[in-house]
């Protein structure tokens, strides 16, 4: 978009005139640009975002076909408008065949068809640009969950390879990973056994003990006495240490337990 707000069209011929027709047509509209053959044409349109080429077959330097050619290796999704004569029919015809013309229209022109193909190729030129930033937005999410998941698989490997039981949990409290020396002293088979949880069905940890723990681990004081419910219905006494996080409200959380 330009700084008027207005999606930019490019007008390209050699007679003055037909460019003053053309700009007139489409001001009120579009920020029209115009060039007067295909060198200065390019050079505007690697300048500026596009939407639009409406070209004249005719030109010196080099014709409206080859000229749009040329754009369709710049700018793929930019569409393209080719004005030519009756003569040079099969110039057009060549082009839209190569893929670098979405439309011909004939001269004179009539006004009310070329606006409309304007905005009609608009509306695909926004349609593309928008699924184009969908690809592109989908691509960097991906990459971010694969690093993520990358961080995850190392974070869950290292947490197995620590020798001390550890407990994960979730802001509802919720039990979300216990290490394999976790599920051992647990007498779990699997996490999938004791995952989603609440962490008070295992550990039992009241609300004095809680606060305990609290006070302790505030102090750098890591390790109490924790008693625990096993798989097979027995309870057991283990040391621990719950690790806190604070929330957004400064609350402390129960985020972790470790054990052994």
């Amino acid at each position: 978009m330009s700084d008027k707000g207005k999606q930019a069209i490019l007008c390209v011929d050699d007679e003055q005139d037909i460019l003053d027709s053309l700009y007139d047509t489409f001001m009120d509209t579009y920020d029209v640009k115009t060039a007067i053959n295909g060198v200065e044409a390019l050079n505007i349109l690697t300048e500026s975002e596009i939407a639009v080429v409406i070209s004249d077959q005719r030109m010196p330097i080099m014709t409206g076909a080859m000229l749009l050619q040329e754009v369709n290796k710049i700018k793929p999704r930019c569409k393209k408008v080719l004005l030519t004569g009756y003569s040079d029919i099969d110039a057009a015809v060549d082009a839209i065949n190569k893929g670098a013309v979405n439309k011909y229209i004939h001269k004179p022109w009539d006004e009310h068809e070329l606006i409309e193909t304007v905005e009609h190729l608009i509306k695909m030129y926004n349609a593309d640009e928008f699924m184009n930033k969908m690809i592109e937005d989908s691509k960097k999410i991906k990459t971010k969950i694969d690093k993520w998941k990358y961080q995850s698989d190392l974070l869950e490997q290292f947490i197995d390879s620590c020798q001390m039981g550890i407990c994960v949990v979730d802001a509802m409290e919720n039990i979300v990973m216990v290490n394999k020396p976790g599920l051992k002293l647990l007498k779990y088979d699997s996490i999938d056994a004791i995952k989603d949880k609440k962490v008070d069905t295992v550990f039992i940890i009241d609300s004095n003990k809680r606060q305990a723990f609290r006070e302790l681990y505030e102090k750098g004081t890591f390790y109490q006495l924790l008693e625990v419910k096993q798989a097979d219905g027995n309870t057991a006494g283990l040391q621990a240490s719950l690790t806190y996080l604070t929330d957004e409200k400064g609350v402390k959380q129960l985020r972790g337990i470790l054990f052994n």
